[in-house]
């Protein structure tokens, strides 16, 4: 049987009711975060940029976006949402797979999926599925979609994007196995964003969300996928990925058991995931009582795919000329986390502080494999005084990871606090109700 068979299989027998309570609850968490980082991007260029081209698009402007007071096709409505919701690097990852499948997965549910059925329980199902599908191949991976310039949100993703879709449009095994066939065919994106900060990576979001839609669509139409898009001559580790580094056995281990929405981490800072340990790490020199003056160099100890997004080139990561580029800046991060003592949406205000600047070239770095990347996002460093003493830092799990968790209450401050930039605390607070009653809504009136 093949990969696509057996996951098929999966998905079609999956009770909602057999789930385990845990996972509902933990999902809506996940979507009430991503709801939330969509909202805080309300005046973001590119949510406001989007929104613009798809004005021009819609023939059927029936949905209204979450950012703003204006409807468009429900297709392109979800699409904003996607964008607004990874606009700000201030959504949730799953670590191993090195996955942001919420900014996807929340508009696609929640605005596309309450527009072709009212059942507030498969809307959470195709949530949860979703994201099984989606990380389980970003696990299968590697990490080598990425060392091969693949975005692996813009690869994995799409087949979350598919599996949740055909939920909520009620496709059978073997259009199932049809949909993740042609998935393989729909994965695009790649890391030339980081050259320059540019907005190519919150498209990889929309992207893939308008795509799963269409190849469920295109599989209801009994449309044919390759079954072998797992295992094929070209299958798409291969084609995307080293498939001699990864592990597909990944694919179905542990399905049904290990639920992947439970292996998500939370982003309490808004930046790259990849830096959040070595902003603690920040945060801990500082907590030490130390000052810059005290400082000589810093140097760091980083994992080979983290290394391309926060460190290099390490003379532009300096000095980022943008607030996007800034949130991709190892020393740039730590510069903000060890003079404030936190980094929020507003730290990127001001880029120019000299102060940052000179903290910022006092760090250097080297490439060192870390026991727990990519599980966690871990951070160590050496810090040489200047009086001579050197002191180490090892933070092995990064704040907000599933092992080391926000808590609800906390999570719940961080959706209060982004959904102010965008409606009134008795709406926001509504929205929480909302989501938390998810499973008996028949529709998501925002």
């Amino acid at each position: 049987m093949y990969l696509s068979e057996k996951l098929a299989e999966f998905i079609v027998n999956l009770d909602y009711e057999a789930i385990p309570s845990e996972v509902k609850q933990r999902a809506k968490e996940l979507m009430l975060d991503a709801l939330g980082t969509a909202l805080a991007a309300k005046n973001e260029a590119c949510v406001l940029n989007a929104t613009k081209a798809f004005e021009v698009l819609s023939v059927n402007p029936s949905e209204k976006i979450w950012s703003e007071d204006k409807k468009l096709d429900v297709i392109y409505a979800a699409m904003v949402n996607a964008i607004a919701a990874h606009a700000l690097d201030f959504d949730d990852t799953h670590t191993e797979a090195i996955l942001h499948a919420s900014a996807i997965l929340t508009p696609l549910c929640l605005t596309y999926g309450f527009s072709v059925s009212e059942d507030g329980k498969k809307v959470l199902k195709a949530f949860i599925v979703g994201w099984e599908i989606a990380a389980r191949v970003g696990i299968a991976s590697k990490g080598s979609f990425h060392k091969r310039g693949f975005h692996t949100t813009a690869i994995a993703g799409i087949f979350g994007s598919v599996a949740a879709s055909c939920v909520l449009l009620d496709l059978d095994k073997e259009q199932i196995i049809n949909a993740l066939g042609l998935a393989g065919s729909f994965a695009s994106g790649v890391n030339e964003f980081l050259s320059n900060g540019s907005n190519s990576k919150v498209l990889h979001i929309a992207n893939a969300l308008k795509n799963g839609i269409l190849v469920a669509n295109f599989a209801k139409a009994n449309m044919s996928g390759p079954l072998s898009i797992f295992e094929g001559r070209d299958n798409i580790f291969r084609t995307f990925g080293l498939e001699d580094e990864c592990d597909k056995n990944e694919l179905y281990k542990g399905v049904g058991e290990i639920w992947q929405v439970m292996q998500v981490s939370l982003k309490p800072y808004p930046s790259c995931h990849f830096a959040h340990g070595l902003i603690d790490c920040a945060m801990s020199l500082r907590s030490d009582g130390l000052k810059n003056e005290d400082i000589k160099s810093i140097h760091c100890f980083v994992d080979e795919v983290p290394i391309s997004f926060i460190c290099d080139p390490i003379e532009a990561k300096y000095t980022p000329q943008s607030a996007y580029a800034a949130k991709f800046s190892m020393p740039f991060l730590m510069a903000l986390a060890f003079f404030d003592g936190k980094i929020t949406l507003k730290s990127y205000e001001d880029l120019n502080r000299a102060n940052l600047i000179e903290f910022a070239k006092k760090i250097s770095y080297e490439k060192k494999k870390s026991s727990g990347f990519p599980k966690y996002f871990p951070g160590h460093l050496e810090a040489v005084l200047n009086d001579g003493r050197v002191i180490k830092k090892d933070v092995l799990i990064n704040k907000g990871n599933f092992d080391n968790p926000l808590s609800f209450d906390e999570l719940k401050d961080k959706f209060l606090s982004n959904a102010s930039i965008a409606v009134s605390l008795e709406k926001a607070q509504d929205l929480v109700k909302k989501l938390q009653n998810l499973e008996n809504l028949n529709h998501f009136d925002f």
